[in-house]
């Protein structure tokens, strides 16, 4: 990577773009994992998955996963122990998170992610609370089961039991079928049936299963409560009728199947999903199937850690999708190591797919496969066997909006596909992705935007390091390596393969890696203004026709570029009243008005005026490139944000001034 920086003329200071943007661009908001921020900081930090594992899941799960047999005492004792450590665990969990409407909350999962009660929740949890109830609750059902496990426990007959935590449920040998109103059931074997609901009002709901071939159905989410499901053997089904099998929102659910051929159905949230929280779904052996709709397989929204961890075995994975209002070519799917944040609001969490062995399939849509979307970290991680991996956009190694997105594959010989493209190590606007694959013979195909690239400065990386290996890409030339400078800075996307028996196609052709040359991006409004949905004409022509209307950013642009002369003039009046605000909005399409549709000069002089008030780097920037003079200019070029420097450079090349080498200006300013 040091190299082939060095090479491009850029140096290593083009790993520390975008944690250059984002110091000097606005904080990033609440909820961020600090591990997206150290990894947006040093993109490299990206490509060591187990740092990345250990330092994101908490020792005590990795325990719980681990769980074997331990000597102990009779039943009674570990039961009366064990549900003294529920109680307690119970109480931190509740004085962690404030009550709030946690059945309407539930009812929202039925479309989607509920982006207006996230905020709300927001406030409501404490995550330090919420963490401390989690190892709790986990070691003391790790000890539990492995003291039941011991040769020398006897269990009571069947039965059913009060204590401090509720209902207590003791199955047979035989086949039973048990309802969902028991806060802990235990069963010594059998095909057993569990009927499953929401947990609750911070509820504790678990269930121990020593063998047998069981089903469990129903709806399996924990919402402010606390939930496990230990089955230690036996082919199960997990047939979730909405969310559920490991998902919780501010509280802990986590499912460990230790052996056996396992079915996992669910629709949106589940499978290995948190908000605010903690859900874990960890299978150790065996031919497992993985099905959901979205949100799932290793899924964290804001403030959770969502982990599917699967040992060992022919795994399918596979994901839906909602449908996508923006028309992309495919659904939303966000799973199989994925996470996303609402943007502009609140921060994604992490998201976690482990597969440590055997040949396995992964199936997505959009948003799948090591991808993460606004401040949040997606990971799929699998260690050992040939793969295939099937998605469309918005994958495999994919980061959106400041976030991470990474797929790393140890071994084998694998097959990447992208039915459009972006991916394939691949960050969008200030993220990070990064494709890994460490050994094997290896194909890659996609469309557009893939393959070791970035947009608007993102970092994207495809490194693959041993073997015969072909890449294919469609017609679209922002791949293998080549990027498009944005706000004066370099977008950093690189292919790193052994050149021998390395064969590349574009469009069908033979064709290799171009030397990189330096391009810019064209200003673009941000969406296509020729393709806009009803509700967005709709709204672009109340913004035109009223001053008073509310401005939408992503819509200014399509207005101030198509409009006629008087709606452009009444859009830039309503503009107009934003512009000696602090922290002015609506920059973007500023910026595109002054290159393609100048505003009237009334507006540039008070425009400018406005802008040259504000101090902070990015409309200071937009200044210092329309109107500063030479001294100004050349004032601006010690400064720690390289934007403001870029701009500056530029201006002082527009005014014909030579610009000093200054040891403050990155290298790859100096080399444009």
């Amino acid at each position: 990577m040091h190299a082939v920086l060095a090479e491009r003329g850029l140096g290593d200071d083009a790993l520390r773009i975008i944690g250059n943007v984002l110091e000097h661009e606005g904080a990033a908001p609440p909820r961020t994992p600090a591990l997206v921020s150290r990894i947006l900081a040093d993109p490299l930090a990206a490509t060591d998955a187990r740092s990345l594992f250990d330092a994101s899941v908490p020792a005590d799960v990795a325990a719980f996963a681990t769980l074997g047999v331990a000597a102990s005492g009779s039943f009674e004792t570990l039961l009366e122990r064990y549900i003294g450590a529920l109680k307690e665990a119970q109480a931190t969990l509740t004085a962690a998170v404030a009550p709030f409407d946690e059945a309407a909350l539930i009812a929202t999962l039925q479309e989607g992610m509920p982006l207006p009660r996230l905020v709300e929740m927001h406030r409501k949890v404490d995550s330090a609370g919420v963490a401390q109830a989690r190892k709790l609750f986990l070691d003391a059902t790790r000890e539990f089961v492995e003291g039941l496990r011991a040769a020398n426990v006897r269990f009571p007959a069947p039965q059913r039991r009060d204590s401090p935590i509720g209902m207590v449920a003791i199955g047979s040998t035989g086949s039973d079928r048990h309802a969902a109103d028991a806060a802990l059931i235990i069963d010594p074997g059998g095909d057993d049936v569990y009927e499953r609901q929401p947990a609750i009002g911070g509820a504790v709901s678990v269930i121990i299963d020593l063998g047998g071939n069981d089903r469990y159905s129903g709806v399996d989410v924990a919402v402010r409560s606390l939930s496990a499901i230990v089955d230690v053997s036996g082919d199960d089904v997990y047939e979730m009728h909405g969310a559920g099998t490991a998902a919780a929102i501010a509280g802990v659910s986590v499912v460990l199947d230790l052996d056996g051929d396992d079915q996992y159905q669910a629709g949106i949230f589940g499978q290995g999903a948190a908000l605010f929280g903690f859900g874990a779904l960890i299978d150790r052996r065996g031919n497992d199937r993985y099905r959901a709709t979205a949100f799932a397989q290793g899924y964290g929204g804001t403030g959770g850690l969502g982990l599917l961890w699967d040992g060992d075995g022919h795994d399918r994975y596979s994901a839906d999708g909602l449908p996508d209002a923006y028309d992309r070519g495919g659904g939303i799917s966000f799973a199989q190591g994925a996470s996303a944040g609402a943007r502009g609001a609140l921060a994604g969490g992490t998201g976690i797919l482990r597969d440590d062995a055997g040949d396995d399939r992964y199936r997505g849509q959009m948003f799948a496969q090591g991808a993460g979307y606004y401040y949040a970290l997606g990971l799929l991680w699998d260690q050992r066997g040939d793969d295939r991996y099937e998605a469309i956009r918005y994958a495999q190694g994919n980061g959106t909006h400041q976030a991470v997105g990474i797929l790393r594959d140890e071994a084998g010989n694998d097959d990447y596909a992208l039915s459009v493209g972006v991916g394939q190590g691949m960050g969008l606007d200030l993220a990070v992705g990064a494709l890994l694959d460490l050994a094997g013979d290896d194909r890659y195909r996609a469309d557009v935007v893939s393959q070791g690239a970035g947009t608007a400065n993102g970092f994207g990386l495809l490194a693959d390091e041993a073997g015969a290996n072909e890449f294919q890409m469609g017609p679209d030339l922002r791949s293998w390596g080549h990027t498009q400078w944005l706000r004066g800075l370099p977008t950093v996307g690189v292919l790193l393969y052994e050149p021998s028996h390395t064969r590349f196609t574009r469009a069908g052709k033979p064709d290799a890696p171009a030397a990189p040359r330096i391009e810019h991006e064209p200003p673009e409004p941000g969406i296509n203004c020729a393709a806009l949905n009803p509700e967005q004409q709709k709204t672009l022509r109340a913004m035109l026709d009223d001053p008073g209307a509310e401005l939408h950013d992503e819509l200014i642009a399509c207005g101030l570029s198509a409009a006629s002369d008087a709606e452009r003039a009444r859009l830039w009046m309503a503009i107009d009243g934003f512009l000696v605000t602090p922290g002015t909005p609506f920059l973007q399409p500023i910026e595109f008005a002054l290159r393609e549709r100048r505003p009237p000069p009334a507006t540039i002089e008070h425009l400018g005026a406005a802008l040259r008030a504000q101090r902070a780097c990015e409309p200071h920037a937009l200044w210092i490139g329309h109107w500063a003079g030479a001294a100004e200019a050349r004032e601006v070029l010690g400064s720690p944000c390289w934007r403001l420097q870029a701009a500056a450079l530029e201006r002082l090349k527009v005014l014909g001034v030579p610009a000093p080498d200054l040891p403050s200006t990155p290298r790859f300013l100096r080399a444009e």
